[in-house]
């Protein structure tokens, strides 16, 4: 028997036509790792809103206090006699500490898997072939449905559910 996928709950659906509170947006911070910043914030006015349910910036501090959400944009710097990537190893320190925290905390390699280091902490997904502001729009689309409110109406994050749908993200 076929059931119409009509008659499903539409509550906690997406609308992206719905008036939305900028305020009540996820906060997500883009922490760059072998990148500009100039560069970074340029991708800001690309990158998808969802309709509000998303707000970009780039974090000017490692807390990045505001933000619900940290992406650790991470360029890839191994040179092929280093024995790992240079820009990895300030991503995996604050990907350590974010492992006792509270706030999702996910890297966005701008390379291929072959280039990561062996040992990384918390989760990491991997651009391939995209270029980094292209990786991180689809990144964003995974985001906004990893993402939900809690019973008090705050903005967070599934991350078990991120992790299975943006592991490569040019796949």
């Amino acid at each position: 028997m076929n059931k119409s996928t009509d008659s499903l709950p539409r509550e906690n659906s997406f609308d992206p036509s719905a008036d939305t509170d900028s305020t009540q947006a996820l906060q997500v911070a883009l922490r760059p790792w072998g990148f500009d910043e100039r560069e970074v914030r340029s991708w800001l006015d690309g990158l998808p809103s969802l309709g509000g349910r998303l707000a970009w910036t780039v974090a000017r501090d490692r807390v990045a206090q505001d933000a619900a959400l940290v992406v650790h944009v991470v360029k890839p710097s191994r040179r092929a006699a280093d024995a790992f990537c240079w820009n990895c190893v300030g991503a995996n320190h604050a990907m350590v500490r974010a492992l006792d925290g509270a706030r999702s905390e996910i890297v966005l390699f701008a390379g291929e898997a072959m280039q990561l280091p062996h040992r990384r902490a918390g989760f990491w997904s991997v651009a391939g072939d995209l270029p980094a502001h292209a990786a991180l729009h689809a990144l964003a689309y995974m985001i906004g449905a990893s993402a939900g409110k809690d019973a008090d109406g705050q903005w967070g994050m599934r991350r078990d559910l991120l992790s299975i749908i943006a592991q490569r993200l040019d796949a």
